[in-house]
């Protein structure tokens, strides 16, 4: 970087003199001390839904033909998140609205000196794709496989942005896994979800939950008839329940087994005249302790977290829902067929 030679205040030739810990330029007739302060440079990380990241083609030098996000000097009159605006309608054509600052860095240009790089992630609004001004050409990138970046600064930018929104796409991803399957009236999942590792919680303590399972069914008012069944019939029953979330949510059982299990619960309960709205209610309160120990178990410390347990609960719901109808329709399909058999008598 050029520096100056004369003073722009009386004209008169600079000198140097060692000022606040530092070597600076000082005019040697009127006393003016020259500050060389860092320039103000806005750059934009903008993605689109497919998460992509915006970058455009440098058509000048320094670094031409590397790729960049948008970046520009801030102009005198302008702010800083307006310089951002401009530049990325001048470079990439597109209009936008800052949503966040991302990053401020420090980068030294041999032309220019030190720059202060400031970053702010863009919300597209408007305007088409296209390269201009200081850039031949713009287009979008897969966030993760990035062409070399012309500043470092933006690629420090771009690794902040993505640790940002890591948990908000998980978040995504596995809900739209999760309500996709449950549209298609599946209990498996393709992929793995959010709420996988919770789940593998909830297996490895299964022992714990049907214990204390236990002691509600044989004391519950809602559950009456269960205090004359052997607990350790129970007990075996509830374990292999467990296990069948754990294996069905895995893909590993298939409808028709999952069907047939809880057709045959009803048509056992049936024949050991347990009423069916007490058979139903134990399937609730084994839903209930699963449901306790997933919120005795988590850190809720960051909003994934919090969607991992709530994701868990629905698979509850959905898994338990679609057991208390089979065995509902077991229980009837026996009744039936006594009913039946009472008449023809």
């Amino acid at each position: 970087m050029k520096k100056k030679v004369f003073c722009t205040h009386c004209g008169k030739e600079l000198g140097r003199d060692f000022l606040d810990g530092k070597h600076r330029q000082v005019c040697t007739y009127c006393g003016t001390v020259y500050y060389e302060n860092p320039l103000p440079v806005a750059s934009v990380v903008l993605a689109n839904h497919e998460r992509e990241i915006l970058l455009v083609r440098r058509a000048k030098e320094p670094f031409k033909d590397m790729w960049c996000c948008p970046i520009g000097f801030a102009e005198t009159g302008e702010s800083i998140e307006d310089a951002a605006l401009r530049e990325l309608k001048e470079e990439a054509g597109i209009e936008g609205k800052i949503v966040q600052l991302l990053d401020v860095g420090s980068h030294v240009n041999p032309l220019y000196g030190e720059l202060l790089i400031v970053t702010f992630e863009v919300e597209k609004t408007g305007g088409v794709e296209a390269g201009g001004d200081d850039a031949s050409e713009a287009r979008y990138f897969p966030v993760m496989n990035l062409p070399k970046l012309a500043f470092d600064s933006q690629e420090k930018a771009i690794a902040k942005f993505v640790e940002l929104k890591k948990d908000l796409w998980s978040i995504h991803d596995s809900f739209e896994t999760f309500v996709e399957s449950t549209v298609k009236d599946r209990i498996g999942y393709p992929v793995t979800l959010l709420s996988d590792e919770l789940a593998a919680a909830v297996q490895e303590n299964s022992e714990k939950i049907v214990g204390l399972w236990l002691d509600d069914i044989t004391t519950n008012p809602s559950t009456r008839s269960y205090r004359r069944l052997a607990r350790e019939d129970l007990r075996a029953r509830a374990m292999v329940i467990m296990g069948q979330f754990g294996a069905w949510l895995r893909k590993e059982k298939s409808e028709g087994e999952f069907t047939s299990f809880y057709l045959g619960l009803g048509k056992e309960r049936q024949e050991g005249r347990v009423p069916l709205e007490e058979a139903i209610s134990s399937l609730s309160l084994l839903k209930k302790h699963v449901w306790m120990f997933t919120y005795s178990f988590g850190v809720w410390e960051k909003a994934v977290d919090i969607y991992r347990m709530f994701e868990l609960g629905e698979r509850l719901v959905y898994f338990f829902d679609r057991a208390a109808y089979q065995t509902a329709v077991g229980y009837g399909r026996k009744e039936t067929g006594n009913q039946r058999s009472g008449t023809r008598d």
